[in-house]
């Protein structure tokens, strides 16, 4: 019976070291870092005009490897906080500036954004009625806005729908796959693997 019990006990530290490992080993592969993007929010309009239909939120995501194998970025998979506002599958897309996926040992920027489906949030449909108005009075389908100016007066939408999101970075070395989670950050200070 000891016996058994003994080599059960083997395994499972066995495993909790090979789980550990992988975990370490997989941040280690990739740097990543969130910085303030220069890209403005979109406000689109519903087709209808009844409503904002969409809030898109620029993000900036910089990237090196830190292995000598090339190193790509695939993808994300993105996770709201809140559903409500979930776009799906295109929630939110990373690019870099010269379409070149491959990481280098320096830090490369990936650009992208976050789509929030607002149309059937009144909170934040009355927050952002003044900006549905000049839409609908300036016959306008979108509307850009200041990442700054919005950061700084709308600090109720992003505490209450958008803080909390999360995402899983996804890199391809080799046949191997790497993957990343982190939360994604809406204020001034920013996110590190580092």
């Amino acid at each position: 019976m000891k016996t058994t019990y003994m080599k059960y006990i083997g395994y499972a530290i066995t495993a909790v070291v090979l789980l550990l490992y992988g975990c370490v080993s997989e941040r280690d592969t990739v740097s990543v870092r969130q910085v303030v993007s220069e890209r403005p929010i979109i406000l689109r309009i519903k087709k209808d005009k009844t409503t904002v239909f969409s809030l898109s939120y620029p993000v900036t995501f910089m990237f090196k490897k830190n292995d000598r194998k090339d190193i790509c970025y695939a993808e994300n998979s993105y996770s709201f906080r809140n559903k409500e506002l979930s776009s799906g599958t295109a929630a939110c897309y990373l690019v870099p500036n010269d379409e070149d996926n491959y990481l280098t040992s320096s830090y490369r920027a990936f650009d992208g954004s976050i789509l929030y489906i607002i149309d059937k949030n009144d909170i934040i449909q009355k927050c952002l009625s003044g900006y549905y108005n000049r839409m609908v009075s300036e016959k306008k389908d979108t509307m850009h806005v200041s990442l700054k100016y919005f950061n700084n007066n709308f600090r109720n939408i992003i505490d209450n729908f958008f803080e909390g999101d999360s995402m899983c970075l996804h890199f391809r070395k080799s046949k191997e796959w790497h993957d990343i989670p982190l939360k994604v950050s809406f204020r001034q200070k920013l996110l590190s693997t580092e």
